[in-house]
């Protein structure tokens, strides 16, 4: 989904909607490209964690990600996230919002 973004030009739609308004749009997308890099398929063209620190730190331009070989057409046709009418328009700071994440983690034992 967030590649479908990326490619359309709207990746700041991607961010949580908890944030609508709280996130600086630039900042947000710029670290949602380093993500887009940092999941390649192929680990070769993954970048190191020095050169994502770098990337974040520094105003640096960040190379184009290359398309995932997993996405189907389907995926690709997703216009958005966000409920109709809304926008990736962001506002100051002016409040604290989070949300919560969840995981789930299994083992697999011997009998």
């Amino acid at each position: 989904m967030v590649w479908s973004l990326h490619g359309n030009g709207r990746l700041c739609e991607a961010v949580d909607p908890v944030l609508e308004g709280d996130f600086q749009e630039d900042e947000a997308s710029r670290l949602l490209h380093i993500g887009l890099l940092c999941v390649q398929a192929s680990p070769e063209l993954r970048p190191s964690m020095s050169k994502v620190v770098k990337m974040i730190k520094e105003s640096q331009e960040i190379p184009q990600p290359t398309q995932p070989p997993f996405l189907s057409p389907a995926i690709m046709e997703i216009n958005t996230v966000r409920q109709p009418g809304s926008s990736c328009k962001s506002q100051p700071e002016s409040s604290t919002h989070s949300s919560g994440n969840s995981m789930t983690q299994s083992w697999i034992e011997p009998r």
